[in-house]
Parts: structure tokens; sequence; C-alpha cells
């Protein structure tokens, strides 16, 4: 059960760094594009890894530190990618900065609302409250703000759903690689 569930994060992942794709000029090109890329990328690793791992002591300090940087690369993508995906429309630097504070304030609500499901029964009905709220703002904000910038409300929920799932699966891995216990 705990490789179909390894494989299927890996599936997430390569999927989610191929979404990072869907904010090019060619969004079917630059999906595919991009999961091809980094499948590539982390098959070579993959192999790379499997060919010259040899039965040598590991030290626990420096795989620590190599979850540790790669939690914060993951979370440094997860806080960039709205940015990435409202590049397109061309906003100027103060709504950027916003969206930038918002994505922060949004994922440090999710870690508060998942430690509130962690604890008792009462605390986990408020923590699915807050969850289920915080999945809303992104699209209140989309129809409220970006659909000045976009043909139709469609396309700036689309954007603005990308964006959310992007942070929330690289920002969700990112808390897990620095916070892993060996």
């Amino acid at each position: 059960m705990k490789k179909i569930v390894n494989i299927l994060g890996w599936v997430i992942l390569l999927l989610a760094f191929g979404a990072l794709g869907l904010s090019t000029d060619d969004p079917t090109f630059g999906f595919f594009f991009y999961l091809a890329f980094f499948s590539v990328i982390f098959a070579l690793v993959y192999i790379y890894i499997k060919k010259h791992h040899r039965k040598i002591d590991v030290d626990a300090k420096k795989v620590t530190l190599i979850h540790k940087i790669s939690g914060v690369i993951l979370l440094s993508v997860g806080l960039f990618s709205p940015l990435i995906a409202m590049k397109k429309i061309g906003l100027p630097f103060g709504p950027n900065l916003v969206i930038f504070i918002a994505t922060i304030i949004l994922i440090g609500l999710g870690v508060f609302s998942v430690n509130l499901i962690n604890k008792t029964k009462i605390t986990k009905v408020l923590g699915y409250l807050l969850l289920i709220t915080l999945a809303a703002v992104p699209a209140i904000f989309a129809v409220t703000f970006l659909s000045d910038y976009f043909p139709n409300a469609y396309n700036a929920l689309g954007t603005s759903y990308w964006a959310i799932v992007s942070v929330s699966i690289f920002a969700w891995w990112g808390f897990t690689l620095f916070f892993k216990r060996d």
C-alpha cells in the first residue's frame, strides 16, 4: 500500500510541475512539454541514483538537510505559482504584491486549519469549515477583481483555480518535506 501511495504522490507532483505549462502562451503544448521535461529529469535522477547507489552509511544530517532544501524549493514554487499564472495578463506590481501576500496568508491559514483538524472533534469541524471557506476565497477574488483582465469570468476562475491547486500541492509537499522526521 505504501508503494502505491508513493507512486501516486510522484504522479501528482509530476502533474503539478506539468501544470506550470498551462500558464504559457500555448497551454496544451506547454503542459505536455513541462510534463515531459520534468518526467525526463526525474527519470534521469532516478537512473543515476539507482546506478550509483551503494550500500554505504547514510548520514542522517545530510538527508535531513536535503529534505529541508527540497521543502523550501517546493514551497517557493507554490508561493510564486499564482504570479506565474497571472503573468499572462500583465498585472502591475501592486496587484502582484497583493496576490503574493494573499498566497502567504492562505497557506498559513491552510496550515492552521490542518492543525485544527488533527486535534479534537470540535476543532476538527472548525478546521474543515475554515478549509472550505479558504477554498472559496480564490474564486471570489477572481470573479471580483480579475474579471476585468480576462475575456470572461470562466477564464478568470480557471486561472485562479489552477493557481490555488498549484499552491496547495507545492506548499503541502514543501511543508511535508521540510518537517519530515527521519
